[in-house]
């Protein structure tokens, strides 16, 4: 049924119990699973002149993040051995990345976590993962 699972990681808790649900899948129907993890490289917040140093310190943590979480889920389906990619996007916009990276990989089904971000943190930071079920052309499954 499906032959290409994407996953969004960000490295957070959530996204690593999604994890295990994507390698499960994954292994029951023989998928190929594609971790990715979007790095903002201009995030929404400026800088103040002179703020190098804070914009190199985010893009540092940023990268450390995203690699911890490809290694989670790398280490997660080779344990289940399931076949796995691992790929870091440098793009504005998290969930037109992941949407955009689920056409052009061929995926089939998208699974991710949800921080289940509710009232006024919902409306200024927005969910990633309900702009990802609004953009995708494919099955997106949401872990709670």
């Amino acid at each position: 049924m499906f032959q290409r699972i994407l996953f969004p990681t960000d490295g957070s808790a959530t996204a690593l119990k999604a994890c295990g649900v994507a390698v499960d899948m994954a292994r029951r129907y023989g998928a190929t699973l594609q971790a990715v993890s979007v790095i903002d490289p201009v995030p929404f917040v400026a800088f103040p002149e002179g703020g190098g140093e804070a914009l190199a310190y985010y893009l540092e943590a940023a990268e450390q993040a995203a690699n911890e979480g490809i290694a989670q889920a790398r280490q997660q389906a080779e344990e289940a051995g399931v076949p796995f990619e691992g790929l870091i996007l440098r793009e504005h916009g998290p969930a037109v990345a992941v949407v955009e990276q689920a056409r052009a990989s061929g995926a089939d089904l998208i699974i991710m976590g949800s921080h289940g971000r509710r009232g006024l943190d919902a409306v200024i930071l927005g969910s990633v993962a309900q702009k990802v079920l609004t953009l995708s052309p494919v099955a997106v499954l949401i872990v709670k």
